[in-house]
């Protein structure tokens, strides 16, 4: 037999083959486990959102924005994010989803300056017209 190039690297394609095939199974397992971990906190973690506001009042004692309800809107599911800046922008966050199965409805959340975390801001949020209440 000769020993050519390819005769030479021959007898190595075997372990590499074989540690290509670990590599593969690891990756695979990794790939696994994070789909895992995303399906056990997706729930929680897509229930987060920006709402979109139809209004906002702004007075020397507090914020009230204006949201669309379900019939089980409260404000428990509701926070503000203050983004630092000048001047800071407030994001108002709904926290958890309204499933409720009542027609839409209007609903003002009231929020103290100091939850707000600022006397004067900007808003983050989207406006969007009210829908036909």
């Amino acid at each position: 037999m000769l020993n050519t190039p390819f005769n030479r690297f021959k007898p190595a394609a075997l372990p590499l083959k074989k540690a290509l095939s670990r590599l593969a199974l690891g990756l695979a397992t990794l790939l696994f486990a994070a789909v895992a971990v995303f399906c056990a906190t997706a729930p929680t973690a897509l229930a987060a959102t920006v709402e979109p506001l139809h209004g906002i009042n702004i007075t020397e004692k507090g914020v009230a924005i204006l949201v669309t309800s379900n019939g089980c809107t409260q404000k428990e599911d509701f926070t503000t994010i203050l983004a630092k800046s000048q001047p800071p922008i407030a994001t108002f966050i709904r926290l958890k989803p309204d499933f409720c199965k009542g027609v839409s409805r209007p609903v003002t959340i009231q929020f103290s300056l100091s939850e707000v975390g600022a006397k004067e801001f900007k808003v983050a949020n989207l406006f969007v017209p009210s829908p036909r209440f």
